[in-house]
């Protein structure tokens, strides 16, 4: 009985895995273009996070702002690290198109594979444990903010009363890397051979 329960649970993830990779490439994730990202801060803190969108439509820079449907980016998450690499939030600013995040700013140029200019990820509702990453100079010069800082970007956090604090500053970049096209084919794939060994391993076992 509990072989048969064993092999049915391999069959059914198995089958899932399968039909997920067969639909992933039915839907053409073929033209949606996958970035990872990070930011490191002189003190130690960090950022890393990801974000895609559908080459199809979309023009050579991407840029966003704002609350409300989005132009061309798809999704955008993004999560935050102390300088010994402990989590202190995540979030998820853009999701199926539409940000969540008032002060949002993103400018990706794909020819590059770049960000620049006036970068704004995170989240800010003014409440306790809010965190987001941005690029100082490039709003001050755009009329963004007023802040004075001699740094370009800033890691910043509000704390348990709500107030904001400049937890780390730096001129590093945002860095950007593309994720290679077809992995979560991949993954899936794998899971889907390691589930049709398993089941052929139990059922030789269930013969002896």
């Amino acid at each position: 009985m509990t072989h048969l329960f064993t092999r049915t649970a391999i069959s059914m993830v198995t089958t899932t895995a399968l039909a997920l990779a067969i639909a992933i490439t039915t839907n053409n994730l073929a033209h949606a273009a996958e970035f990872n990202f990070n930011w490191k801060g002189d003190t130690g803190y960090s950022a890393k996070g990801s974000f895609n969108y559908d080459t199809t439509t979309a023009p050579s820079v991407i840029s966003e702002a704002g609350l409300g449907a989005t132009k061309n980016l798809q999704s955008l998450s993004i999560s935050f690290f102390d300088p010994l690499s402990n989590l202190i939030n995540s979030f998820t600013p853009v999701l199926s198109g539409v940000s969540y995040y008032g002060y949002l700013r993103f400018n990706f140029d794909s020819t590059t594979e770049q960000i620049f200019g006036p970068f704004d990820v995170g989240k800010d509702d003014e409440f306790p444990g809010d965190t987001w990453v941005n690029n100082n100079l490039a709003l001050i010069d755009e009329g963004f903010s007023d802040e004075v800082l001699a740094k370009e970007f800033g890691f910043n956090n509000r704390d348990a009363a709500g107030t904001k604090q400049i937890l780390d500053l730096s001129n590093n970049s945002v860095q950007v890397s593309k994720i290679p096209e077809g992995s979560i084919i991949i993954g899936l794939l794998a899971v889907c051979s390691l589930g049709f060994t398993a089941y052929k391993n139990l059922d030789k076992a269930t013969q002896e």
